[in-house]
């Protein structure tokens, strides 16, 4: 067993380098193939601890110039100084990359490196892929992300979800450290191992080619409805209560521009009203809030709230329960559903602990305090036989809601965001990026109305039918298929892969346990 040399740190730094560009840089996921490789030879004579950091300082690394965006985040959203948002960002960035730490640290314990044959590579791919799954990031993200600019690649994840791209990626990239050793003359050619990557890959073409052509056939057999996004590009300074009423009327006047849609849609929070949960209408000062389109339909961002007081609709900012909602209406404004979003954003929407140590709140004091909703709400418009999941922000990067939405009958899925706050940065590109895997494992189209961009329309082969530039005052209009009555196998079943790969891994380890014994 050998020690840590500046060898090994640069291996393990370059495989989080590789990572950090396969996710940012266009087409750059064919890097997920083979970025593994350089932290393998790092660790595979390392004890557990030493492989442990070497993992960590993987994760960190990938984490910390993937994200480089939170300290402007941070600044703008939480109103963190410079040097505290840097220190989040590097803390954030350790504890993500601690994931990796964990699984460098289980195969190195069960010397799954070392060993030949199909098992192993089979335990290497379930450990990963449990991790990924089972750790708690706070922005979900795997290793194949990156394969939706290769469509045929990630159309099994109608079977399995996105994590099953993970586990043949995984699979693949200790097969090639195999036959690098190999080359090496440091190791037996792995035979099995190349026969099954390039069967595992071959049938996942095949499979993705067909999947496209028979998704084409259905798509173009569905019933559809005229959509239009309006992106008003406010940015996170002009985002305040002081200039309600005209972001409200610039919304109104763009969406009267449309070519006369079913249904518009407004990004998250595009208007600044709080709205009493028990109103059933979207009023500002006895307007309603939204134009008067016959015929339209609207899908708003906006606030509500429920008083603490005695009467359920007077308004005491600090004693009201807040929430961060979609609404639905009809052209007279009148509310036919309500979503409060569930996944709040950490610093942004709400801070940790604040409620019981009320002092936190000077170190962030923009930071709010929303309250998470707690019931997935349906939007339906029973005219048009459309069933909306309306997912709000960074909902549409976390595979089980979207699942879960389909599961209780919706035939569209709309995300709602303000991206704006990430600046002119990488990380609306990555928000796309992240969420197209949600079209396709529920084969649904997936229609993203952001304040800033990037807005865009995904059909349910993943294909980004059409988007805007991000800082760009625009609308989006297109027609998107509604389809309906079928459930893919993933829908279906779930994340039973993941729960599958734990038990694996968990398995052999206890069998290695009994033998030594």
């Amino acid at each position: 067993m050998s020690k840590i040399n500046k060898s090994d740190l640069i291996l393990s730094i370059s495989s989080g380098l590789l990572f950090t560009i396969s996710h940012i840089v266009p087409y750059a996921g064919f890097l997920s193939w083979f970025l593994l490789i350089p932290l393998f030879i790092a660790i595979e004579d390392k004890r557990p601890f030493h492989a442990l950091g070497l993992g960590i300082l993987t994760g960190t690394v990938l984490n910390a110039l993937g994200s480089y965006w939170l300290i402007g985040t941070l600044s703008r959203f939480g109103g963190f100084p410079f040097p505290i948002s840097l220190l989040f960002l590097l803390i954030l960035s350790f504890y993500s990359g601690l994931s990796i730490g964990i699984f460098t640290l289980v195969i190195t314990i069960l010397n799954l490196l070392k060993k030949r044959g199909l098992l192993s590579v089979i335990v290497i791919a379930s450990v990963w892929t449990s991790m990924e799954y089972l750790f708690p990031f706070l922005f979900p993200y795997t290793i194949a992300n990156p394969q939706a600019h290769f469509i045929p690649i990630l159309q099994i994840s109608d079977l399995l979800g996105i994590y099953g791209v993970s586990f043949l990626i995984i699979f693949v990239n200790v097969t090639l450290m195999r036959l690098y050793k190999y080359i090496r003359k440091q190791g037996p050619i792995p035979h099995y191992e190349i026969i099954i990557s390039i069967l595992l890959l071959t049938l996942t073409l095949i499979y993705g080619f067909w999947r496209i052509e028979t998704e084409k056939r259905i798509i173009a057999d569905a019933p559809t409805i005229k959509v239009g996004l309006v992106q008003a590009n406010f940015n996170f300074l002009e985002k305040i209560d002081e200039n309600q009423e005209p972001m409200i009327e610039i919304h109104k006047s763009m969406s009267q521009s449309l070519n006369n849609p079913d249904l518009i849609i407004w990004p998250e929070t595009a208007i600044l009203l709080w709205i009493p949960t028990s109103s059933d209408r979207l009023i500002d000062n006895g307007n309603t809030a939204i134009p008067d389109i016959n015929g339209t339909y609207f899908l708003v961002g906006g606030l509500s709230y429920e008083s603490n007081e005695t009467s359920p609709d007077e308004f005491a900012y600090d004693n009201m329960t807040k929430y961060n909602t979609a609404f639905l209406t009809d052209s007279g404004g009148n509310i036919i559903g309500r979503y409060h979003k569930i996944k709040l954003l950490l610093f942004g929407e709400y801070l940790p602990f604040s409620t019981w140590i009320p002092a936190l709140k000077k170190l962030s004091p923009v930071s709010g305090d929303f309250i998470p909703g707690n019931e997935l709400n349906l939007f339906e418009i029973k005219e048009k036989g459309v069933k909306i999941a309306p997912l709000i922000c960074y909902e549409d990067i976390i595979p089980s809601f979207s699942r879960k939405f389909v599961k209780k009958g919706a035939n569209l899925i709309i995300n709602i965001t303000n991206d704006g706050w990430f600046g002119e940065s990488t990380a609306p590109y990555q928000h796309l990026l992240l969420s197209i895997p949600r079209a396709i494992e529920n084969r649904r189209y997936l229609i993203r109305s952001t304040n800033t961009g990037i807005s865009a329309i995904i059909d349910p082969i993943g294909r980004v039918v059409d988007k805007t530039d991000i800082f760009r005052k625009t609308n989006l209009e297109g027609e998107v298929g509604i389809l309906e009555g079928r459930e893919t196998l993933y829908t279906k079943v779930g994340d039973i892969l993941p729960w599958t790969c734990l038990v694996v891994w968990i398995g052999y380890a206890f069998i290695i346990i009994l033998k030594k014994k």
